[in-house]
């Protein structure tokens, strides 16, 4: 079912940047997305085309990916996640990028330049697949991801909120379903799904957003839609441990029927196998699972929780702070500042760029740290990029009414 052999094309007619403009296409009644049929003749050229800026037709793109040939293993994955978890905290951001493990290969969205797939392997960087996308997984030393606008670029043959699947030794992209999506979680044995929110009314008349979740199943290829209960006492998570996914333990709170509040976390199955359950714990909504514990933040601590141990640890941190990643031994927050884990000493740190003074989201993969930085104002795009730091760095802060020792992020173009 691979529809890059029929006459799919896709145009770019827009210069609007946006951080978050990725949202599902309608679908028809029967949950599939309002595509050609997939079994229709194949035309030739196996081209896409976009729009020059006089609304001619410019350069064709390959509707293929770039065949790498026979790669060799050099690791292993991990037996759950597909992305490092410290990526994938919740269901909005772009997750740009995805470091394959199997075979030492880095995909990355060049995402505030051309948007498509490129990936450094061998030391080079290059494009490999020619599709706007986000929400970067791999698995079985395949690329899953999301096909998205970015309120620029216009799919025919396929739609924006499409899985599909790239395969670096033959090249070959396929789209997993006709379905769209505006997210994505994949996990070795399923991909969780999550349809785009939608406004709907109860019976009282009152609006609420609410999105249908879907599974689909690796090994049987096929979708089964999350059940939702009107009288929940639980609430899935996108997190998982081991086979069990993490969930909100809900009561119904004595004040009000209607309203149920969380008293706990528990572990249960994708069709309700309920596990372990830690009555108390409540974390946020941008949690975690790095080895066997549960991460998050909460009002000024970040918590580390051992799931088997129960014990915990806590960090301090800045409140206010949109956008944080653990890594090399300490936390580096959105908000100009950085602690060390060791020592629990907070530091500061500041853009030798003035351009990309603010960052949006943060990424690893392992070893180096990477961000989709801008303007705090929103009048610059904002760019992924490489944040390479500098200690003990004397710059001006103009707050601190003087030059001040911080430490220096620059941000380079991956793969440069």
């Amino acid at each position: 079912m691979n529809i890059f052999r029929k006459s799919c094309k896709l145009f770019f007619f827009g210069l609007c940047l946006t951080l978050a403009a990725c949202g599902g296409e309608s679908e028809k009644e029967n949950g599939e997305a309002n595509l050609p049929s997939l079994t229709q003749a194949v035309e030739d050229g196996g081209f896409s085309k976009k729009l020059n800026d006089g609304g001619g037709t410019g350069e064709g793109l390959l509707l293929e990916g770039k065949a790498l040939g026979e790669l060799t293993v050099v690791g292993k994955e991990d037996a759950v996640y597909c992305n490092l978890p410290e990526n994938v905290v919740n269901w909005e951001n772009a997750v740009p990028l995805c470091q394959d493990p199997l075979y030492g290969i880095l995909y990355y969205v060049d995402y505030g330049g051309d948007f498509m797939i490129h990936a450094i392997y061998q030391g080079q960087s290059q494009i490999v697949a020619e599709l706007p996308s986000k929400r970067l997984f791999c698995r079985g030393g395949k690329l899953y991801f999301l096909l998205c606008s970015y309120n620029q670029f216009e799919f025919e043959g396929a739609s924006n909120g499409n899985i599909a699947e790239y395969n670096p030794i033959t090249g070959k992209v396929r789209i997993l379903s006709e379905k769209v999506f505006d997210s994505i979680v994949v996990y070795q044995d399923l991909i969780y799904c999550r349809e785009e929110e939608k406004v709907e009314e109860d019976t009282d008349g009152q609006g609420f957003a609410s999105s249908k979740k879907w599974f689909y199943f690796f090994d049987t290829e096929t979708f089964v839609e999350q059940e939702q209960s009107t009288d929940p006492d639980y609430i899935l998570t996108m997190q998982r441990y081991g086979k069990y996914f993490l969930a909100k333990t809900l009561e119904v709170s004595p004040d009000n029927p209607r309203i149920r509040t969380q008293t706990g976390t528990e572990l249960r199955t994708w069709d309700g196998e309920k596990g372990t359950v830690w009555d108390g714990l409540i974390t946020s909504n941008t949690s975690y699972v790095k080895d066997g514990s549960l991460c998050w933040r909460a009002g000024q601590k970040f918590h580390v929780f051992d799931l088997e141990s129960r014990e915990e640890q806590t960090f301090p941190m800045e409140e206010d702070v949109n956008s944080y990643i653990v890594v090399n031994g300490q936390i580096l927050g959105a908000q100009n500042w950085l602690l060390k884990l060791e020592n629990k000493k907070f530091g500061t740190w500041f853009s030798a760029d003035e351009r990309l003074d603010y960052i949006f989201e943060f990424y690893t993969d392992g070893k180096e740290v990477y961000a989709i930085a801008g303007h705090y104002s929103n009048d610059r795009n904002p760019v992924l990029r490489l944040v390479r730091m500098r200690g003990g760095v004397e710059h001006l802060d103009i707050a601190a009414g003087g030059y001040v020792t911080a430490t220096s992020f620059s941000f380079l173009p991956i793969g440069e």
